[in-house]
């Protein structure tokens, strides 16, 4: 199969393939992003409820 190519399908399959690493490696940090924003959320949410929490537990006592 490989021994009637030209140079030209060479140079295709070449320029396929950095195509497609290209993707992948885009794709990559845009989910590890994507990622460390959903981790932040989390972190800010998780601060938030337990902020919350003492505070109730402060009002609790108090009464």
């Amino acid at each position: 199969m490989f021994s009637n190519w030209t140079y030209v399908e060479w140079l295709i399959l070449i320029i396929d393939i950095v195509a497609v690493v290209i993707v992948v490696r885009f794709l990559r940090n845009k989910v590890k992003k994507k990622l460390d924003e959903v981790e932040l959320r989390q972190n800010f949410q998780t601060r938030k409820r337990r902020e919350q929490a003492k505070q109730d537990n402060r009002q609790s006592s108090e009464e």
